[in-house]
């Protein structure tokens, strides 16, 4: 696999004001992750729970011995040297996707990191860190398919998988018009590719990095199409108003993307996928 996007710092706009209790996905919300009726009590204890959804390699994945318990990949590194600086224990709470953003409003998590793209429908409902990673889309097809060069092509009858809230939802979904009898949603981008694999579905349109990850360990192969993908940047979410909590991720995420830290990771964990 080539090294992943070198990362581009750039500072994102103030998120929108208002919060509300809904998911991360267009529209949907979160089965496990329902609006509590109290106050937020993550932040208050000693330890900094992050909510990922720990099947997107080489962001988040679950392995024999990770870097906190069994939860390895980069974005479980940031979020250590997060805790770390804070001098907190980070615990991480595996969830659907679809369900993070209302765990930040409702303050069962302080953090969502899981390749998560700043939206502004997604600034809604919490607070973005500074991005800390450029992604685009790209499709995940079989290893022997010519049938699919472009994103056009998936219009024609062509059974299509997503991950459920991600970006390739929404493209599929709405820019793309597929129709929705061709479209097969999932939690997991593993479970999805595997339905590539197996010849169920013609392909899955993912996240960049994770795309080339699973498509290389599972024998598939990767079609860009960046005239119908625009990049997008991943960054870190808190419930709104949480300024010190955001202060210090930011702080923290620009002193790894200055000293290089980010890209050495993108570098290393992309390689452990090959």
């Amino acid at each position: 696999m080539k090294k992943l996007t070198k990362v581009l710092a750039m500072t994102l706009a103030a998120a929108m004001s208002i919060s509300m209790l809904a998911a991360c996905g267009g529209g949907s919300t979160g089965g496990d992750t329902a609006a509590d009726d109290g106050a937020s009590t993550a932040a208050s204890g000693e330890k900094l729970i992050m909510g990922t959804n720990a099947a997107f390699p080489p962001f988040e994945f679950v392995t024999t011995q990770g870097i906190v318990g069994e939860f390895d990949g980069i974005d479980v590194a940031i979020a250590k040297n997060i805790a770390d600086s804070m001098g907190r224990e980070l615990q991480i709470e595996d969830q659907e996707f679809d369900g993070l953003c209302a765990a930040v409003s409702t303050g069962k998590i302080d953090m969502a990191i899981a390749g998560m793209t700043a939206t502004p429908e997604r600034a809604q409902n919490v607070d973005f860190s500074i991005p800390y990673y450029v992604a685009t889309q790209v499709m995940v097809v079989g290893a022997d398919n010519t049938d699919i060069t472009s994103a056009e092509d998936l219009k024609n009858d062509k059974k299509v998988g997503v991950v459920l809230g991600y970006t390739g939802d929404n493209i599929v979904t709405s820019e793309l018009a597929v129709p929705e009898e061709n479209i097969t949603r999932a939690n997991r981008g593993i479970d999805i590719v595997q339905d590539v694999k197996n010849g169920k579905l013609d392909a899955v349109v993912i996240d960049s990095a994770t795309g080339k990850a699973l498509a290389a360990n599972n024998g598939l192969k990767v079609v860009e199409d960046p005239a119908a993908f625009e990049s997008e940047e991943y960054a870190i979410a808190v419930q709104k108003g949480n300024t010190e909590l955001l202060d210090q991720i930011n702080t923290v995420l620009q002193g790894m993307i200055d000293s290089g830290e980010i890209d050495e990771l993108a570098v290393k964990y992309s390689e452990a996928e090959e």
